[in-house]
Parts: structure tokens; sequence; C-alpha cells
């Protein structure tokens, strides 16, 4: 048993990375670092940065164009909440796309797990999101959501937004080495992803016979968890369905990606 789940792309992967974890923490704490050195806002750049996306985005939409958001939740806070996971997705995606191409000199070193650095802005990625998830927080308290223990569940979303990200990230950052025209049309398919998913807009707009179209969106499933989890005073959990789509579509993202980037990996260094 434990031979054949060597040989399966997905579990070797995941082997890797618990093995060589310390090497993944000090390399994203590196990623940050380069982030904000030399420049004068330092960190405070990390907290500017979502405020005024923020911002720009409310006035946009809840005041230029009046949206509303389903229920009775504030638009602002179903709108933020949205987006929370969003750029985690987006921003870390890309980066990951080019995480093999950005530090050949270390995957010119043959003993250098290179599986591990998409992994890397995964891992470094996840101190933005906190950010936005403290200013999230800070939001629900002004609009008096009810603090419930069972909100910290958002774990198991951001979970899910993890795993979808490894299955993407092995398999772009894989191509990029061989096709660097792939961070470029990523760029213009994350921009119809975002527009695409109701994130700014309610689902309730689009008729109801298209509705199935959201079972097949991983990020969709991920965005209401965050929620239904987040801003309602009653929990709200996706149904049984709509999870069993997501989990078996991540699968396949996961195997597909893994898969590829070890029938890739060999070839990387003669390209680069």
């Amino acid at each position: 048993m434990r031979m054949l789940l060597s040989k399966l792309a997905p579990a070797d992967m995941a082997g890797q990375i618990l093995r060589h974890r310390a090497v993944i923490l000090a390399l994203a704490w590196r990623d940050l670092q380069s982030r904000y050195a030399g420049t004068l806002g330092g960190t405070l750049w990390a907290f500017a940065h979502p405020v005024a996306i923020i911002t720009v985005f409310y006035f946009v939409f809840a005041v230029g164009f009046k949206s509303q958001a389903p229920g009775n939740a504030p638009f602002i806070l179903w709108f933020v909440c949205g987006l929370v996971p969003w750029f985690y997705f987006n921003d870390t995606l890309l980066a990951m796309t080019n995480s093999i191409t950005g530090n050949a000199h270390l995957v010119k070193k043959t003993v250098f797990p290179t599986e591990v650095l998409p992994v890397v802005h995964v891992v470094s990625g996840l101190f933005s999101h906190a950010i936005f998830l403290l200013i999230l927080g800070a939001m629900l308290v002004s609009f008096h959501v009810p603090l419930q223990a069972g909100r910290l569940l958002i774990v198991y979303y951001l979970g899910c937004g993890i795993v979808l990200l490894l299955g993407l990230g092995w398999l772009f950052s894989s191509l990029q080495v061989f096709f660097r025209d792939i961070g470029q049309g990523l760029t213009i398919i994350l921009n119809l992803w975002f527009w695409g998913t109701p994130i700014v807009w309610a689902q309730q707009i689009m008729p109801a016979k298209y509705h199935w179209v959201f079972f097949f969106n991983p990020v969709y499933y991920i965005v209401e968890g965050y929620r239904g989890l987040l801003i309602y005073p009653a929990l709200q959990w996706p149904d049984v369905h709509q999870t069993m789509y997501f989990w078996a579509i991540n699968c396949l993202i996961v195997a597909g990606g893994a898969y590829a980037f070890r029938r890739l990996k060999p070839e990387f260094v003669d390209v680069m």
C-alpha cells in the first residue's frame, strides 16, 4: 500500500512538502521580506493596498451602481467577504506560475526539491490574506455581526482554496517553463474568472436555469463559503451536492497538476 501511494503524483508531492517544510517556511519569509524591503512604508503597504482596493470597488458598485447584496446583509460586508478569498487566489496563483522561471538558480541545483517552489507562495500569501481577514473582522464588529465559534470553520474553506491553488500552481508553473506566454494568458483568464464569479454581483441576477454553471466553478464554492460563515447571523453551509462537485473537480485538478509537474520536471534544467 505504501509503495502504491508513493507512485501517485499527489501523494508524492504531499510527501515532498512535509519533508521540506522548513525550506518552504524559510523561502516564504524571504519572499515576504523582499516585497517590502527598501520601502519607506514597509509592511504598512500590506494594509494600504487592500484598503485602497476595497474603497475603490465600494464607491464604484455601492455608491455608483447602487448595488445591493442578497438578503439582509450590508453590501459592503457581502462584497468584501467575496473579495478576501478571491485576492488570495488571484495573487497567489500568479506568483506560483512564475515560481520556477523566477528561481532558475535554485532549479539548476540537482538536489533542490523544485516541487516546493510554488508552495512557497501559498504560504507567503497567507500574510496578506490574514490582513484582509483582520480588516473584514473589524468591519464585522462595526456592523454588530455576532461573533460565534463556528465562524472559525472558515479554515475549511481556506483549506479548499489551498488545495485548488496547489493543483493549478503545479500545472501552470511547470508549463510556464516551456511556454512563457502562460503567465500573460493567465492574467486574462483570471480577469474573466473574476467577473464570471458572483463577487461584485449577486447570482440572483442570472436566470435560475443557468445556476448549474456555478457548480463547476470551484472559486464560487469558496467565496460563498466565506460569506455563509462570516457575514450572516446564522451560519450557512453549501448543499451536499455542491460540495461533492467541488471536491470531485478539485481532486482532478490536483492530480492533473501534480502529474504534469512530475512529468515535466526532468526537462526544467535543459530548457532554462
